[in-house]
């Protein structure tokens, strides 16, 4: 991939919209290309200065009611009324178009942080399975596992132990979500690869119902001050389960 077709895609990969071969070839070309990654890193604080400085309008606490109050009148209009209080309707229609302006406003120019989320966690996903990086560290003790992340993050993963529940632990590396490390606990089911990641929920916690792109299904919560992410091809329904099992054995 050159500079010309980087560029070209750069918008869509941001908002975490290409698939996935051309994610991954993007992702190849920015590591490589200073002029592409400042590109991208300008283009991300681009809009993160929009959404720290972007102004919140909300409508009078009254407007709901008002409104509501005139749309259940089935008489004839009252033109007194609206002499009356005209000057009122034509601020609050106006306040309403501002908010619905800003509200595009907002998911046109950034792509929200689930997306991104999303986006990152397919891709270190299924870079895990195409190249040998599944883990750093083998083991199935997940007594071991838990102390071999000490000193590699600034925080200690917990790591459940679900052989009962028929999920083997295979062990564990340590992978980039948001711009920080995080703990990747690595299961097996059947034929099927369970990516579980772990992070503190310092700057957000997320919260994702079950849900399915690009051949994976997916789902995030917080707990304890900590997030999880887990994502696999198993379906939506056994991924349910696998979240259970680990809310269970961890008492989340």
């Amino acid at each position: 991939m050159n500079c010309e077709e980087a560029r070209q895609l750069l918008d869509a990969f941001l908002d975490g919209e290409l698939e996935l071969m051309r994610q991954l070839g993007m992702e190849a070309h920015l590591a490589e290309c200073a002029l592409c990654q400042d590109a991208a890193e300008r283009m991300t604080h681009c809009g993160s200065i929009v959404r720290t400085n972007m102004p919140a309008y909300k409508a009078p606490p009254d407007l709901k009611s008002k409104i509501r109050v005139a749309l259940r009148k089935e008489d004839k209009p009252n033109f007194k009324w609206f002499t009356e209080h005209g000057r009122q309707l034509a601020y609050a229609a106006a306040l309403v178009v501002l908010i619905c302006s800003l509200a595009w406003s907002w998911f046109s120019v950034s792509p929200t942080k689930d997306k991104r989320l999303v986006a990152e966690a397919i891709s270190n996903h299924s870079r895990s399975l195409m190249v040998d990086h599944l883990v750093d560290f083998a083991t199935g003790d997940q007594h071991v596992l838990r102390p071999w992340f000490n000193g590699k993050l600034d925080f200690s993963p917990p790591v459940p132990d679900l052989t009962q529940a028929g999920y083997t632990l295979i062990g564990g590396r340590v992978d980039m979500l948001e711009q920080r490390p995080v703990g990747a606990i690595v299961y097996q089911h059947g034929k099927a690869i369970v990516n579980l990641f772990v992070w503190p929920a310092t700057d957000r916690k997320i919260g994702l119902e079950v849900e399915s792109e690009r051949g994976y299904h997916f789902c995030g919560w917080n707990k304890a001050r900590l997030n999880f992410f887990c994502i696999s091809e198993m379906s939506a329904a056994d991924l349910e389960m696998f979240e259970d099992e680990v809310r269970e054995h961890l008492n989340l």
